[in-house]
């Protein structure tokens, strides 16, 4: 935990496979001695976030590089004739079935999120009001799959009464909920940005996660402009990879991410020592 009097939360932003480098970033930060209070994310963000909150050492950043690394579009995007069909009748609220995601998990997280060493939050979208909500008990796998469920793709998760979907939807970026948690800073782990020239390719779900993805990027724009306390954004990877279920790019993303993150926190120590004298100046 942070030796500070201050309350630091990791934020992790969604991205689907574009988030690999944020476990390049983990690694960095943990190396540099910088901890997190909890951690808070939402879509495949909240996925690293709450891995990362079940076992936040070295070790388990290694073991979660592991998983990235070998990890391949089949193993979570479940395809079947039947399912296809019921999804384009009508019948059924998402083209994937979330079977394969959450044998991955059980795998990867604590069984709850009351469970893990650090708190952790997971957020997702209310389906009815559009609103965000963040689920910080309870069992984790639904609540990561909610969080993941992109709209049309996967279908969206009940969970106390609520039909909740893609976290990324209402805070792709969610510092107003670190702050509402307790968080005096929040360093930002973003997913990789596409480069420009892959525009055109990649398919459907790489086109409508890059239209989804120009929205959400004004609101997390206002979302983090709102935000009171300090806000350190990580630099992002840059790729020409776009399809958000193309995992090829990840041992790449995550060095990158590393890299990045490295000389970020070299360029930024000053700033990040001043940060934490303000904060614990206002404590």
């Amino acid at each position: 935990m942070s030796t500070s009097r201050h309350t630091v939360a990791f934020v992790l932003q969604g991205g689907g496979s574009l988030s690999a480098g944020q476990i390049g970033m983990l690694r960095a930060l943990l190396e540099a001695g910088i901890t997190p209070d909890f951690v808070v994310g939402s879509s495949a963000g909240a996925l690293n976030a709450v891995a990362f909150a079940t076992d936040p050492t070295l070790h388990g950043i290694l073991r979660l590089e592991e998983m990235w690394t070998r990890l391949r579009r089949r193993d979570i995007a479940g395809v079947s004739v039947g399912g296809l069909v019921r999804a384009l009748t009508g019948r059924a609220d998402g083209l994937l079935s979330t079977a394969s995601l959450a044998q991955l998990l059980s795998s990867s997280v604590a069984m709850r999120l009351e469970d893990t060493c650090l708190p952790s939050h997971v957020v997702a979208t209310d389906l009815l009001t559009g609103s965000p909500v963040v689920i910080s008990r309870g069992a984790s796998i639904p609540a990561l799959l909610a969080s993941a469920a992109f709209p049309g793709i996967y279908p969206p998760v009940s969970i106390d009464g609520a039909l909740l979907s893609d976290g990324g939807v209402a805070a792709d970026i969610p510092v107003l909920q670190a702050e509402a948690l307790g968080a005096q800073v929040c360093y930002v782990l973003p997913a990789a940005v596409n480069s420009g020239r892959a525009v055109g390719t990649g398919g459907p779900v790489a086109t409508a996660r890059r239209a989804l993805g120009q929205i959400l990027d004004a609101a997390a724009r206002r979302d983090t402009a709102a935000a009171i306390g300090t806000v350190h954004f990580l630099d992002a990877p840059v790729t020409t990879a776009s399809n958000p279920f193309d995992f090829r790019w990840s041992a790449e993303l995550i060095r990158d991410g590393y890299a990045l993150a490295h000389a970020w926190l070299h360029e930024n120590q000053g700033e990040s020592a001043r940060s934490r004298a303000c904060a614990d100046n206002a404590a």
